[in-house]
């Protein structure tokens, strides 16, 4: 696991204060498109991600990029978190695949969308997921979390515990799914 800690102060497209990023990579035994297909599927969400977990996800819109259907991106909503929307982009091809999420209000996201505000502060975190091959024989998948929260009224080891926290959880729920 490793953990970084960044302050901003008005870069262009993210939130300004404090943030800790945290990041790990696991080997796993499962296709890099079982993988893919898991972690993009807004049934399986709740059983990993902390956030909607107990939650009703619904996709709102869908925009495909190209040919291949499971790339796009997406607009998500939470039963439990009426105040939030995810965007999510998905993408895939032979050597690799990355599931993206950021939330973002829905004011925002109205802003957004009518090209009101080009600058929206977007706190990204997702997956990258690559074919693990030894020589020429694959051998299961390279799945990579990277996680980001801003730091708030916590002491900056409790802001490490709780990055960390989720990041471990979230990948344990999701080696116990696809291995």
């Amino acid at each position: 696991m490793e953990v970084k800690t960044n302050k901003r102060r008005g870069d262009p497209g993210k939130p300004p204060g404090l943030h800790r990023t945290a990041g790990c990579t696991v080997e796993l035994i499962s296709s890099h498109n079982r993988v893919f297909d898991y972690l993009r599927d807004i049934q399986n969400r709740p059983q990993w991600e902390r956030m909607s977990s107990g939650s009703l996800v619904q996709e709102l819109a869908n925009i495909t990029m190209g040919p291949d259907p499971r790339n796009c991106i997406s607009v998500l909503a939470m039963s439990n978190h009426k105040e939030i929307l995810i965007l999510q982009e998905c993408c895939t091809d032979a050597t690799g695949s990355y599931v993206i999420f950021a939330p973002i209000t829905p004011n925002d996201f109205q802003s957004m969308l009518y090209g009101v505000d080009q600058d929206l502060p977007l706190m990204p975190f997702g997956f990258s997921i690559l074919p693990n091959v030894s020589g020429s024989i694959l051998d299961g998948t390279l799945l990579t979390m990277v996680f980001q929260i801003t730091v708030k009224n916590v002491s900056s080891k409790q802001a490490v515990e709780v990055v960390t926290q989720i990041v471990k959880e979230a990948l344990q729920k999701i080696i116990e799914a696809v291995n």
